[in-house]
This record gives C-alpha cells, structure tokens and sequence, in this order.
C-alpha cells in the first residue's frame, strides 16, 4: 500500500510481480486526517483490490507492507490500533503486516539497493537516509511554516511573492506573473484613478490568497515550469533556488564521498522537468560516481518490500522491475 495525504493505494500482487487487484481510496495520513478517518480509508482501498484479486486472495497474502505518510503518528498506541484494525477489518492478519514510512518504499520504489537517500519532493519536502530498508536519518520534512524547501509550496509561494512585486510596480507582467494572477484573482484589474495605486491591487491579490489555506500555494508550483519553459527569468531564479534547497537537503543526509544511490520521488521531481534538471545537475556535482534514479511506482515498492519479507530474492533486479514499473496494468493469474 501507498498511504498518502491526499490518496490511498493498495494492490494485491502475486510472487512474479503481477498486479491481481487494484484500488484507491482518499488519504490516510492519520496526522492529517485523524486515525479514524485514516483507518477507514485504509480499509476502502485494501477492500477494494482484495475484492478485485478475489474473495481466496485474503486468506492467501503472505505479507502486507504499508508505505505510510506520517508513519511517526504509529507511535502512539491508539492509532496503531486503529491503522492495524483496518487491516483485520478486511481479513488480513496484523501480525504479518509492516508499517513503513512513505520514504522506505519510494527508495524501494527507485532501487532494489538496500542503502542509499531517498528525496521526496512533493507538496512537502524530506530527504531520508537509507541503511537496510529502513531509515536511520533524515532532514527537513519540517512542514511549509518553517521548512519544506524547494518543495511544491515552496514553489508556489515563490511565485506568488514575485508576483505581488509585479503586480505593486504596476508594470507589464511577466508570463509567471501573469499566469499567477489569472489563477488567483481572474478577470481583476487595477482599479483607475489618482486615488488608487498598483500596490493596492497586489494587497488585494494577497488578501485574496490569504483568505486560502496556505498549503493551496503548491498548486501554483506548475506555472513555474510552465513560465521557464517561456523563459521568464523570475522562473528560472525560483527553479534554481528550489534546486539549490532540495540538492542541500540531500548533502545533509550523505557523509562526504560516499557513492550510494540517489532515488529522486514526488510530484515536484515527477513533472517538473526544469527543477528536476536543475536538481540532478547540482546533485551531480556533490555526489560523484552515485547513481540519480526516479523513483517508480511507489505502491510497487512497498509490495517490492512486502515480497521480500515472504521470501523474494532481493538480488533479483529483473523481479524488482517488474514490481516497481509504472503504468502497469491489473491482470489475474492463479498464483497466491
């Protein structure tokens, strides 16, 4: 399973890989939504790819892996209970089940490697040091108050500062501006007269953000790319500067010269092909000789994980391929 904040993915896989039943539900990130509500989803989405794999396909999974956001809630007794409940809610036994960070199997997603760093960079960002599956370290992943660099709201906030400052010169926008101010405050324009000004059309623009929740900001992160793809210049600042964090927030977690895999996931780092570039560019350049792999399916890499536990070859790298592929297809066969 991929446990996210926003989604919830769940596939039932035979041994050789082959994907027998699929399904997604809403988020189950029980610090976002409350471990009730996060059981709950868990539950749907795992009902869901059961029921699609057929009703045997419960009494046959060997091992289940959850690659869960906010994984470090687990710690308190009653949401276990409540996540581990929603596994025997839909006939899978707890004791062969694992709770895992998200990060643990979007590295398994990207490499069949047991050490390494993982950079999520998605809404949020973290970047996790790998050792043995499972993480022993990580940096950032603070939240967008005060971390979260580089990340998708990030990003967007970049964007929207710049902006404000177009918008408060009372100049021609750019296309970054531009495309911002169309998303935000559409069909508005400044207001004529001696008694009106251009900074009070950016007030009215960041009144009208501020009125949003603050993680909406990410949402802007795509006219970014968009806008350097134009060659706007104030783009290609923040796509730099995004690259530069996230690049520092990999070195924190690697010991100078070492040459283990970089496996890069989430959104930013998926679609953004400027920031990506940019990243890769830097990362190159600090960690000589080690590989920068994008991750692959991440609810691929869990079940990755979930097949090693139940007796997999971990050195098969063409097996770990199958797993983690994209765009694969659901199918049936009669292997448990």
């Amino acid at each position: 399973m991929d446990a996210g904040g926003s989604t919830t993915r769940a596939i039932v896989a035979a041994p050789t890989g082959e994907r027998l039943g699929e399904s997604w539900a809403g988020g189950s990130n029980p610090g976002t939504h409350g471990a009730i509500r996060a059981a709950a989803q868990l539950a749907e989405a795992l009902d869901g790819a059961l029921d699609q794999a057929g009703q045997w396909s419960r009494a046959a999974v060997a091992r289940t892996v959850v690659g869960l956001a906010g994984a470090s809630a687990l710690r308190d007794p009653d949401v276990r209970a409540r996540m581990e409940g929603a596994l025997a809610e839909v006939g899978l036994a707890p004791e062969r089940a694992a709770f895992t960070g998200d990060d643990e199997t979007a590295f398994a997603a990207g490499t069949p490697a047991p050490d390494g760093t993982v950079l999520i960079a998605g809404t949020g960002a973290i970047a996790t040091r790998i050792d043995g599956r499972r993480r022993v370290r990580s940096a950032d992943g603070m939240g967008w108050l005060i971390g979260d660099d580089g990340s998708a709201f990030w990003i967007g906030h970049q964007a929207a500062k710049e902006t404000a400052r177009q918008l408060s010169r009372g100049s021609d926008l750019s296309p970054l501006g531009a495309a911002v101010a169309k998303r935000v405050i559409p069909g508005q324009r400044p207001a004529e007269g001696e008694d009106h000004w251009p900074e009070e059309h950016a007030r009215n623009f960041a009144r009208t953000l501020t009125e949003g929740p603050p993680v909406a900001l990410a949402a802007l992160a795509p006219l970014v790319s968009e806008a350097h793809a134009l060659g706007d210049p104030a783009a290609a600042v923040i796509v730099e500067a995004a690259a530069g964090h996230l690049a520092h927030t990999v070195h924190q977690v690697r010991t100078p010269g070492e040459r283990l895999p970089v496996v890069l996931a989430g959104g930013v780092l998926a679609h953004s092909e400027p920031v990506r570039a940019a990243l890769t560019r830097k990362l190159a350049l600090g960690t000589a000789g080690s590989r920068i792999l994008p991750a692959g399916c991440s609810v691929g890499g869990a079940a990755w994980l979930a097949a090693l536990e139940a007796g997999a070859d971990a050195a098969d790298t063409r097996l770990h391929g199958v797993f983690t592929r994209t765009g694969r297809r659901t199918g049936r066969t009669d292997a448990a």
